[in-house]
């Protein structure tokens, strides 16, 4: 009779929320890991600029390693859209929209983008590229044939809590920062995960 009451408690207990969620959450940033380190070789060995490009507005949210053409492809400089007028705005995105044509994805994700399990987001994405925190449409980070990549942050989140990946722009030791959620940020889940990216994102800006 015991027996049945604990095999009954353990049933009523939500899929993913007895210890699934973090090992699904662990893995995903292990696979984001291992993507980093891929592009990091895969720059040097193409001589050629690589990036992770997520796109945060699928649900779930996806990401690929792409590759640019050999040589010297420079970067646009990448402005805040919300300052510019319509007519700018769609200069903006011309000019972003040529950058990605001239990226290919590499064979291991040719046929279908990297997806993240139920249950795990990406939040936000951080880079030296560019100037906040992106939450929306699609984000990448680049590495460059000089071993070099773009300072990163990447925020991964559960309704439990929230993994920040640090990626630096030379060193190989990606390190990751743990954030459990009170009771009061599960209850304002959105605002709690975007008050806790900026308060981050800032102080990584003065690091």
């Amino acid at each position: 009779m015991a027996l049945l009451l604990v095999v009954t408690m353990f049933s009523l207990i939500p899929k993913g929320t007895f210890g699934g969620s973090r090992e699904n959450l662990e893995n995903t940033v292990l696979d984001v890991q291992r993507a980093v380190r891929f592009s990091v070789n895969e720059s040097i060995l193409r001589n050629s600029i690589v990036r992770i490009s997520f796109n945060l507005s699928k649900d779930p949210v996806t990401y690929s390693v792409e590759y640019g053409p050999s040589g010297g492809l420079v970067l646009p400089e990448v402005q805040d859209e919300s300052r510019m007028s319509l007519k700018e705005r769609e200069g903006q995105q011309k000019v972003m929209k040529t950058l990605d044509s001239q990226f290919n994805k590499v064979d291991e994700f040719s046929d279908k983008d990297k997806t993240l399990p139920e249950g795990i987001r990406i939040s936000g994405v951080a880079s030296s590229y560019f100037d906040s925190i992106k939450v929306d449409g699609d984000v990448a980070i680049y590495f460059y044939p000089t071993g070099e990549k773009d300072t990163s942050l990447v925020f991964f989140s559960t309704e439990e809590e929230m993994v920040i990946l640090d990626i630096p722009p030379f060193e190989d030791n990606l390190t990751k920062e743990y954030y459990t959620f009170t009771q009061y940020d599960k209850n304002n889940l959105d605002d709690s995960i975007d008050s806790k990216m900026k308060e981050i994102f800032n102080k990584w800006l003065k690091d």
